[in-house]
């Protein structure tokens, strides 16, 4: 924030700058803050009424303009005049009102509608400013080119759109243009043009602003600023121009401020021509993706103060290379591919009030020469791997006013003795490393902070008393602070003033703070955020609090009924997200939910809520979370919900809801996940599922009654990753269309993505798993199972080669298993049991390396088990039982006395030729070679009379013996 901060008050600088020195330095104005020492000059009639006029075309909310009434106009709100000849040289109507610290009063003070060409008859006016205001993105008008006396004219963030007129370039006494963006406002304008030619025309320029335009279409947008010679402040700030590496001559090299932050580098490293800008004060290439820049071009920067090259490629080379601008005041270096230590000549910029290093990849310990820049007021070091403690003379820095280490590997305990010299802190960031805080329940810290950054530290095991004594905090983090301890009554007090509290993932017991609103004591803010999640808090909610816009006190264990709006109460809007999921609340929903109109996220899942889902939930139009999952609610999905238009996620999944899906809900087209299992559903799959809601990444209706063939239209859900329709009542066949489903073929997602938090269920590997939405960037999953399909296993599903479930067991599905299924490269679970599946198993399967769970038992497979690869390590033979014509390793079964080949093993050669095939031909032959032979030695009996008699005479003679013998064993038994 503090970057921010310095940002902003960098460019208001500026802007003060111009629009003092070129201005007011060389014309007297009459102002109406001092009008009463003009009170003689008179105003020129045709000017008064031409103010009138442009007055009569404003929209004025606020009513700025009461003061325009009467004759005398140069003491009117925002006018200055000559002091002698009374015309008009300043028309200032800038939006005053700060837009961050009342965001209503900042709407209402804009000023709006069409601007009348009347002020062309202000024919001296040297200063226009519309700043921070909102047209509607209205067209800047051409007029403005006719005010040939202008100097300064600023439009920034006033919501003007279209095109620029051509017609500013007629303003050659211009010094100052501002189209751009203003970062103290949230409105843009939305302005482009195709040629900056008209820029040339505007000789006498100092100051050009046209940050965050589109200049995509220009491409010899730079050349034509390269015809100002007097050019010193220039922004491109976030505009696409094309930065063109090779200007032939650079002629304003007297610019002191250069922004080309976010812009087009073609060839993506710093463009030669910057060498001659020798007078730089302010530098700052920010979000270009360049790589190191070119050697020594800083080193003839030795004008140069701020230096802002974040989110690049620069390496540590470029650190060191900095570290000879002894003259730096600003270096951020943040979000690059800064590697390795920090070295320790950083200790050189004697001069440097702020350094940002974060997010990067630094290692090592802190230098203990960051402790000898003693003017330093903001270092920024998180989001690195830097391990060891604090460098003790870090904590003499006295002017640190923002001091962030978060989220590297630091260790040690931090005592009182550490902070006693910072009295200027306001921002203390220690988040996510192994750091402990102990201090005494009666220490008062010497500073006042406005931001608290110790997630994941230890600060507990009491509740840190010291907060207390903090009366200007607005973002407290002590999330995962191992604070085990019930909320004091004092904080109730202190966190009415907080923007943001995070207490979850502690310990803290007993029951909630009491939300009761405190009268006569508003909230400095509107827009307040409270998460408790997580803790151990026991009870009932006795009431909501009604000045903050986030509630979360999920994961606890609260009970009784959701509170109701007590009689009377009124309901402040601000409220936007609700989560009260995964406690024990009972009851059912309370319809005074629907009043707050403005809630974008309800959680309400796993509790013990009964009765229906109220109707009056379609009535919250800005609606794009409700989870409503794992209860107890019955009845039918209201038609009602088909209204929240702007619903990305909804899950109706573990309840007792019936009938049939509403029509309604074919109007969810922004609908992202659809959940909707474990419920009594019956109906068919509807066609307009893949019809309407083209934008679904996760459909889910496990475990209900949907009966009918799976639809077709499934197909064009281009985006789906998870399909999960499995034990229902389903027939028919496998659509042969599922390769259209491009993310599970490609894994492109396109544009958009899963933002919702909560948890999203499905089966892997036979068991439920829950996929947090992040993850679905990185599963693919169909699970078909415990239905009643018949047909074959489609070729097409084996094209889906970003698979890593498929689940089709407990079907009637026959035929093959498709030779194709090594495609599925990234399969991890794959389950075809319980069909009626016959033949062989491919080999292909052993090529299947991320396969972890398969299943094929309960089927009619036959031959032998294949080996190698991955299929080594599943021993489980009860994966193949059930199959009476497999045999192979794991079962205990072996493929006859022959060693079977395998996929990735030596064959030998006496057993080469013996397959499946060669042993069927085997078995066939037997009989017929049989019968054969039989015939055959029947028939020469028949024919040839010696030896029929010499056959008889061999039977009787053989008969004969065998009676001799047996009578003589008869007679010895005897």
């Amino acid at each position: 924030m503090e970057h921010h901060l310095l940002c902003a008050s960098s460019s208001l600088l500026l802007l003060f700058l111009f629009s003092s020195i070129l201005v007011t330095n060389q014309f007297t104005f009459g102002s109406s803050k001092q009008a009463h020492n003009y009170a003689n000059v008179s105003c020129i009639e045709n000017e008064r009424q031409a103010l009138l006029l442009f007055k009569h075309g404003l929209i004025d909310e606020s009513n700025r303009l009461s003061s325009w009434i009467g004759e005398g106009c140069c003491s009117w709100e925002g006018i200055s005049c000559h002091k002698i000849t009374g015309s008009v040289l300043k028309l200032d109507l800038r939006n005053t009102v700060p837009p961050y610290s009342d965001y209503d009063d900042y709407l209402k003070n804009q000023l709006g509608g069409h601007l009348s060409p009347s002020l062309v008859n202000l024919t001296d006016l040297r200063y226009l400013d519309l700043s921070l205001n909102y047209f509607s993105g209205i067209q800047v008008p051409a007029f403005l080119g006719l005010l040939k006396n202008l100097r300064y004219l600023n439009l920034s963030s006033a919501g003007f759109g279209g095109e620029i007129p051509h017609r500013l370039g007629n303003l050659s006494h211009l010094q100052y243009l501002d189209l751009g963006y203003s970062s103290s406002s949230p409105v843009s304008n939305w302005l482009r043009t195709k040629d900056l030619g008209w820029v040339a025309g505007l000789s006498s320029l100092k100051g050009l602003v046209l940050s965050q335009l589109n200049l995509t279409s220009t491409q010899d947008g730079l050349q034509s600023i390269n015809m100002l010679p007097s050019l010193t402040m220039l922004d491109l700030d976030s505009c696409g121009l094309f930065i063109h590496p090779h200007l032939s001559h650079v002629n304003f090299t007297s610019l002191i401020f250069l922004d080309l932050s976010e812009n087009n580098f073609n060839n993506y490293t710093v463009p030669p021509w910057l060498h001659n800008l020798t007078g730089l004060h302010d530098f700052r290439l920010g979000h270009n993706n360049l790589s190191d820049p070119i050697h020594g071009l800083f080193h003839q920067m030795t004008s140069l103060v701020h230096l802002d090259l974040s989110s690049n490629r620069f390496d540590v080379s470029t650190l060191k290379s900095l570290c000879k601008a002894s003259n730096l005041t600003y270096l951020d270096l943040s979000f690059n591919n800064v590697q390795g230590s920090i070295p320790s000549e950083i200790g050189q910029l004697i001069n440097l009030t702020y350094l940002d290093l974060s997010s990067n990849d630094l290692q090592g310990s802190i230098p203990s020469e960051i402790g000898q820049l003693s003017k330093l007021t903001n270092l920024l070091l998180s989001f690195n791997k830097l391990n060891g403690t604090i460098p003790t003379n870090l904590w003499q820095l006295t002017k640190l006013r923002d001091f962030e280490v978060g989220d590297n590997s630091l260790t040690g305990v931090l005592s009182e003795d550490h902070f006693a010299k910072l009295r200027e802190l306001k921002s203390l960031g220690l988040t996510g490393n192994s750091l402990a805080l102990n201090v005494s329940s009666s220490w008062v810290p010497p500073f006042q902070l406005h931001e608290i950054q110790m997630r994941s530290i230890i600060v507990g095991p009491r509740f840190p008393a010291w907060l207390r004594t903090q009366k200007e905090v607005e973002e407290l983090d002590m999330r995962n602070a191992s604070i085990a301890d019930a909320i004091p009554s004092w904080f109730r007090v202190l966190c009415h003033n907080i923007t943001s509290v995070d207490l979850s993932s502690n310990s803290l017991t007993g029951n909630p703070l009491e939300f009761k609103q405190l009268k006569h004591r508003p909230s400095r803010y509107r827009y307040r955020q409270l998460s408790l999640s997580s803790n151990k808090f026991d009870g009932s909610l006795k009431s909501f609090p009604l000045d903050i816009s986030g509630l979360d006190l999920s994961h606890n264990f609260l009970t009784g009924h959701i509170p109701q709006l007590e009689v009377g109460q009124t309901v402040v809007p601000a409220l936007s997200s609700l989560y009260l999921n995964d406690n024990r609340f009972t009851g059912t929903i309370p319809e005074n939910l629907c009043k707050w109109e403005s809630l974008s996220e309800l959680d309400l899942s796993n509790n013990l809520l009964s009765g229906s889902v109220p109707l009056c939930l379609g009535n919250l139009r800005d609606l794009w979370v409700l989870n409503l999952a794992n209860n107890s609610l019955s009845g039918q999905i209201p038609s009602s919900l088909g209204n929240l238009r702007r619903l990305d996620a909804l899950h109706l999944n573990g309840n007792k809801l019936v009938g049939k899906l509403p029509a309604s809900m074919q109007h969810l087209r922004n609908l992202q996940t659809l959940d909707l299992g474990d419920n009594g559903l019956k109906d068919i799959i509807p066609a307009w599922i893949g019809e309407r809601l083209s934008n679904l990444w996760f459909l889910r209706f496990q475990s209900n009654n949907f009966h009918g063939p799976i639809s077709d239209t499934l197909c064009q859900l281009s985006h789906l990753r998870v399909l999960n329709l499995a034990h229902n009542n389903l027939s028919g066949f496998i659509p042969r269309c599922f390769n259209n489903i491009s993310a599970m073929v490609s894994g492109l997602h396109g544009d958009g993505g899963i933002d919702e938090p909560e948890r999203l269920e499905d089966i892997k590997g036979g068991r439920e798993v829950e996929y947090y939405a992040l993850s679905l960037f990185f599963v693919n999953s169909v699970s078909l199972s415990a239905n009643n399909l018949v047909g074959e296993i489609p070729d097409e599903i084996m094209e889906l080669v970003q698979l890593q479930v498929l689940n089709l067991s407990q079907n009637h599905l026959t035929g093959k298993i498709p030779d194709k299924i090594g495609n599925l490269k990234q399969i991890e679970t794959l389950d075809l049991s319980m069909n009626a599946l016959f033949g062989a198993i491919p080999e292909s399967l052993s090529d299947l390396y991320s396969l972890n769970s398969l299943n094929l038992s309960h089927n009619k497979l036959s031959g032998p088990i294949p080996s190698g690869n991955q299929l080594q390590t599943l021993t489980d033979p009860s994966i193949y039982e059930g199959n009476s014509g497999l045999c192979g390793k794991p079962l205990p079964n072996s493929c006859w006395e022959h060693k079977l080949p395998t996929k990735n093993g030596p064959i030998d050669d006496e057993d080469e030729g013996h397959g499946e095939s060669d042993w069927s031909w085997f078995y066939a032959g037997i009989g017929p070679g049989f019968a054969v032979g039989l015939l055959g030695v029947l028939g020469i009996l028949l024919f040839k009379k010696s030896w029929r008699y010499a056959y008889f005479k061999f039977i009787e003679s053989a008969c004969d013996k065998i009676w001799v013998k047996t009578t003589r064993l008869r007679r010895k038994f005897r």
